[in-house]
């Protein structure tokens, strides 16, 4: 269940029974555009430089955010934040939103600090939810998933990935205690806000492919972007929190971004444990 009139927020994704979006973030969402199943773009968390030559009460969460020392009114990009223009069925919803759209009588170039074109289309197939998200913009950007899964206990995340990772603007090689029988094995729940580069099992294989095995379900995540060279994901996990991000990201450094355009799909399948 998707919210466009918030951000585009996957703010529920069950199969049966089973939820995988962690339902306590709800606070999250409804204090500042974070939690459930939240969006980044066209920019990555926090700009060394972000404008704010606006009226900022038109974000009441940017007044606590500056009451925190935070310079970033709107961390992850202006995507989440605002309302989209959508179209949707029972099984299918596409959005869009422009940097000319209007909120509060203001362009959202205005907020982002360029101008830009973002596509959003999700579609429910009987095996799982198939994501396609796109972006043109004005200077260099990117798209990423920022989904808030639920972790209730111990779990693991396991597929291929690169023997580097990155740690904040550190790159390091991919720590011995990570690898399990030749694969990438992220064992939860632990601290965690890393970057990693993806890799294919088979080179004819065109996604690549993350699982995370939580105590009661699976989540099998399928994703590609237009770019091979400009592909990460992140791996999030604060200390003591419910919920795994696990976020599919179109730039190999989300920090700093080459591409002005770029696509990202993704594709989520849940099984029982």
């Amino acid at each position: 269940m998707f919210a466009p009139d918030k951000g585009m927020n996957l703010i529920s994704y069950r199969l049966g029974d089973i939820e995988v979006i962690d339902q306590t973030t709800t606070p999250l969402f409804h204090e500042r555009s974070e939690g459930l199943g939240a969006l980044i773009g066209p920019h990555f968390y926090n700009r060394e430089n972000p404008l704010v030559n606006f009226d900022s009460s038109i974000f009441p969460h940017i007044k606590a955010q500056k009451a925190k020392g935070v310079r970033e009114p709107f961390s992850h990009g202006i995507a989440r934040y605002v309302p989209w223009k959508f179209a949707k069925s029972t099984t299918q919803v596409k959005a869009h939103l422009h940097g000319s759209d209007l909120y509060q009588n203001i362009p959202l170039k205005a907020f982002e600090g360029q101008d830009f074109e973002i596509s959003f289309e999700a579609r429910l197939l009987t095996d799982g939810l198939f994501i396609e998200y796109k972006v043109t913009s004005e200077f260099p950007s990117v798209l990423g998933l920022h989904y808030y899964y639920r972790l209730s206990g111990k779990g693991n995340i396991h597929g291929l990935v690169q023997d580097s990772y990155r740690d904040q603007n550190t790159w390091s090689p991919l720590k011995e205690e990570w690898i399990k029988d030749d694969h990438f094995h992220f064992t939860l729940p632990q601290k965690a806000d890393f970057g990693f580069l993806p890799k294919r099992k088979a080179e004819n294989e065109t996604d690549f492919h993350l699982n995370l095995n939580a105590p009661d379900y699976s989540l099998h995540l399928d994703y590609n972007a237009a770019s091979d060279k400009e592909i990460s994901c992140q791996i999030f996990h604060p200390e003591n929190a419910s919920y795994v991000c696990i976020e599919p990201l179109s730039a190999k450094d989300p920090t700093k971004p080459t591409l002005s355009r770029s696509t990202l799909e993704a594709k989520l399948q849940i099984f029982n444990p």
